[in-house]
């Protein structure tokens, strides 16, 4: 296994790593919209806050050397299921064309008052087995 962290996406604040490569699949832990640089919030709304979480996703990707058309499936964790459409509206502008699978839940409460949180897993093809 490699392990990946990104100035990008913050400070890592925990017993994790922002991205774990067990051969050609990637595990990105789940990003939040906190500012890379001073790990404050970003944003009030929901739009705000999915551009941030998806730049701090796109950090870890590049880190490992990975973009977002490596990513195979993604889970999302919103506080309410009321900001399912400009959530929506933001990760589609985000994903282009690219279609990963998804899944997409409502979650009580994320740390910091966040109003997203949002995890993934990328291939990489051809990848030398670690």
């Amino acid at each position: 296994m490699k392990f990946y962290n990104s100035n990008e996406a913050g400070e890592v604040v925990g017993p994790y790593s922002h991205c774990v490569a067990a051969g050609n699949t990637y595990y990105i832990s789940g990003q939040v919209p906190l500012h890379p640089a001073n790990g404050q919030l970003v944003g009030s709304t929901i739009q705000e806050q999915t551009v941030q979480t998806l730049c701090n996703l796109r950090g870890v990707l590049q880190a490992a050397g990975l973009s977002i058309s490596n990513i195979a499936k993604t889970t999302v964790f919103l506080t309410s299921m009321d900001d399912f459409d400009g959530f929506n509206e933001v990760y589609s502008e985000f994903m282009g064309t690219h279609r990963p699978a998804r899944l997409c839940l409502g979650a009580g409460e994320i740390i910091h008052g966040c109003l997203l949180e949002l995890d993934a897993i990328a291939y990489k093809k051809g990848r030398e087995q670690e």
